[in-house]
């Protein structure tokens, strides 16, 4: 709780203190992370990361100065990653590792051309606040005699209460009546180490960082 109220102090902080020239534009937003992780490690026995994909999602606000805009966003976010475990004619087992957070995003939002529909880029910096960290696995049963299952046990303790990270994207914003649509996508490049002594002592990993795709769609009043 203290977390979640610390992010929305300082999300209500930037609403009041972001530049008041022009229209500010007050929105939902969801869709899915696409997300993965940079480890390093001293061990050469590792598997093949793949990506892992979770919900994200929340509110925004967006403050226009002209072509120019400053948005920052509160939003729920799984991130984490997968990998093949174990395989056989009869079974797919997959190893996830997932993390949840409450991410802030503060974007700088350039957008172009005139008319109902806008392509806009946008860049900034992102602070998340971790929530909870599982890691486990699923087991997939091929022949469909046994039902299908995941095994997850709370690894919290072994990641950094923040994360710190750069935020990439483009999108167009579609003006329709009394809304604005928004089409999305972005690239999430990790700048934190998140990984505790906990996590590195136990599986010779040195270091890692999130990163990841993501693909949203807004609905701004």
């Amino acid at each position: 709780m203290k977390k979640l109220s610390a992010v929305l102090l300082i999300a209500l902080s930037l609403a009041f203190f972001a530049p008041q020239a022009g229209a500010a534009t007050i929105g939902l937003k969801g869709g899915l992370n696409f997300a993965n992780m940079t480890i390093k490690t001293t061990s050469t026995d590792i598997p093949e990361f793949k990506n892992q994909t979770g919900l994200v999602g929340g509110i925004y606000v967006n403050f226009k100065l002209g072509p120019v805009s400053i948005q920052p966003e509160l939003l729920y976010s799984r991130r984490g990653l997968s990998y093949a475990e174990y395989s056989d004619e009869t079974v797919d087992v997959t190893g996830r590792m997932l993390t949840d957070y409450v991410e802030l995003p503060v974007l700088v939002k350039y957008s172009f051309l005139s008319g109902p529909a806008k392509p806009f880029i946008c860049a900034g910096p992102s602070v998340a606040m971790l929530l909870k960290g599982q890691q486990g696995y699923s087991v997939n049963y091929l022949t469909g005699d046994e039902p299908d299952y995941s095994s997850y046990y709370d690894v919290t303790d072994y990641f950094k209460k923040t994360a710190i990270a750069g935020v990439f994207g483009a999108g167009v914003d579609i003006k329709l009546p009394k809304v604005v649509l928004t089409l999305e996508g972005r690239y999430n490049l990790g700048l934190s180490n998140v990984a505790e002594p906990d996590l590195t002592g136990d599986t010779d990993i040195t270091s890692a960082k999130h990163k990841g795709f993501s693909i949203l769609v807004g609905i701004g009043f």
